[in-house]
């Protein structure tokens, strides 16, 4: 179930599709990039951080 502080699925769909078109276009080195990136890396460690606190 979401909640309103959750990102639904649609946004992280955006961030990673952004992330593999910046890469296809040889773009790694943008400011954009490095900013998704970081972005889904908060994301990943935020849900798997939820998933170990409630077996």
């Amino acid at each position: 179930m979401h909640t309103a502080t959750e990102p639904d699925g649609s946004t992280d769909s955006l961030l990673l599709e952004g992330l593999l078109q910046l890469a296809v276009e040889g773009r790694t080195d943008a400011r954009e990039f490095q900013r998704i990136g970081e972005e889904v890396h908060s994301r990943l460690l935020a849900a798997y951080a939820e998933g170990a606190s409630n077996p």
